[in-house]
């Protein structure tokens, strides 16, 4: 009687267990209405980010018979099968409930239940995991279990329950629980990066994390407050290429491709975030997209002087195309479109391939004669230089006389002090202002050093900049005084 007293007082061994794993544990829930039931969450965080792939909605059961795809048709298969598979490294948890029966631990086993929301993981694997917790208590000789069995779940857990073993491997979840999976892999991966420490590389002083921004792509960390302040100030000069990881020779070390753009600048959905302002952010993409047109030789302006906006040309759209297939990496030499090559002359386009029409007025006109459209069956001629007005003159004479054109872009650049050595704020080559010679990017200051060329001893001319009643003009030509 009086064993069954004290078991009845609270010395059951059940909930002695319990509390004793409770201890260990403090996430472990204990049932309110039943000292003999709780529940856990096992964090899962494989050791190595879990390989998982979402098939596009059709049952492999089901799936009918097809004839064997062609070496072409399979690999394309084989590159859209790789886009759909996502390593992830945070996954919901595993729940367990725990039930110690009346009877346990001697006579009777421990009732586990486990699951997963939303159910990623598969009833196969669940099951199997639940019986290895029977198979622990048989094992240990019927006695206490319940922390064994957490301390197992957490070690295969760790090792991704061994869904994926090799590499090339992955684990198939129905796509429905995509967004729900990849949500949590993020914020779990925020809220890790917000509880830590890190060191800004621009003002040197150590930050938690909810006050840093690591970039998407490089991982690299800064504080928001440096990088507002120097992505602001670069966005408001215009300076849009210095839009960046800000750590020195950042992404040298990724490969090259041959035909594919090297853009390294940040996409405006992740300005946003760190965050930059609306406005601000507007003003980066309406400057990015400028410079992109002006960059490109094919481009063709509005002749509204209200507008001036780019246009879409057959030129364009035949480059784009272009390099669309470089990137996709069937681009061949050879290939040209029918309106020639990107640097022809409006007058010596076929007719049909004259009409621009802006992207921002949705103005349709003729690149030859600039007026609206007229069809291509009418004969038109290049705009006459008399009806150019004297302000356009003056400021196309101004840009020739105080400007130098970039070897590589021939945007004009204009110096506003310091030596002749120029970077172009366009594609960042190195050159002459005098002369517009390229310059070696690793000894600039050779070609002001050779005798044997006209910018000899010439590096500090124009220290002052150039403008006003300056008069070299480009190739150094003009009196220096």
């Amino acid at each position: 009687m009086g064993n069954d007293d004290d078991t009845e007082g609270g010395d059951d061994e059940r909930a002695v267990e319990i509390s004793s794993v409770a201890a260990i544990y403090p996430e472990l829930a204990i049932d309110s209405s039943d000292p003999f039931s709780a529940t856990i969450d096992i964090p899962v965080e494989p050791i190595e980010p879990l390989a998982i792939r979402f098939p596009a909605g059709v049952n492999p059961e089901n799936r009918l018979p097809t004839p064997p795809p062609s070496d072409e048709a399979s690999h394309a298969t084989v590159e859209v099968a790789a886009q759909e598979v996502q390593k992830l490294a945070h996954l919901p948890p595993l729940t367990l409930r725990i039930g110690l029966p009346e009877g346990y631990p001697k006579e009777t086993p421990p009732c586990f239940r486990l699951l997963t929301e939303p159910p990623w993981l598969p009833d196969w694997r669940l099951r199997q995991l639940k019986e290895s917790g029977r198979t622990i208590w048989e094992d240990m000789g019927r006695d206490q279990v319940v922390f064994a069995y957490i301390d197992h779940l957490r070690e295969v857990a760790e090792n991704g329950f061994g869904l994926v073993k090799e590499d090339g491997e992955f684990l198939e979840v129905s796509n429905d629980l995509k967004l729900a999976l990849l949500d949590f892999d993020l914020k779990a991966k925020r809220a890790k990066f917000e509880s830590g420490t890190y060191e800004c590389g621009i003002c040197l002083e150590p930050k938690k994390g909810s006050k840093c921004h690591q970039f998407l792509d490089c991982e690299h960390v800064f504080c928001v407050q440096c990088l507002q302040d120097f992505f602001n100030s670069c966005i408001t000069e215009g300076d849009v290429g210095s839009v960046k990881c800000i750590t020195p020779k950042c992404g040298e070390d990724l490969p090259q491709t041959e035909g594919r753009d090297d853009d390294r600048t940040l996409d405006p959905s992740e300005l946003l975030q760190i965050p930059l302002s609306q406005e601000q952010v507007q003003r980066y993409i309406t400057l990015k997209r400028k410079k992109k047109y002006e960059s490109d030789p094919t481009t063709v302006w509005c002749p509204r002087k209200w507008c001036q906006g780019p246009a879409r040309t057959a030129a364009r759209e035949a480059a784009a195309d272009a390099r669309s297939l470089s990137n996709m990496g069937q681009y061949t030499p050879d290939r040209q479109s029918s309106t020639g090559k990107n640097d022809s002359k409006p007058w010596t386009l076929p007719p049909a391939d004259r009409l621009a029409i802006c992207e921002d007025c949705n103005f349709a006109f003729c690149q030859v004669c600039k007026a609206s459209w007229h069809g291509e069956f009418k004969y038109c001629t290049s705009r006459n230089p008399g009806e150019i007005s004297a302000e356009e003159r003056a400021s196309e004479d101004y840009i020739k006389l105080h400007s130098t054109p970039c070897p590589t872009c021939t945007a004009p650049c204009q110096k506003s002090l310091g030596c002749n050595h120029m970077i172009c704020f366009k594609c960042k080559s190195h050159f002459c202002y005098l002369c517009s010679s390229w310059l070696e990017q690793g000894n600039p200051y050779r070609h002001f050093n050779n005798p044997q060329n006209g910018c000899y001893m010439r590096l500090w001319e124009l220290e002052g900049g150039d403008g006003g009643d300056v008069g070299i003009g480009f190739g150094g030509q003009g009196d220096l005084g």
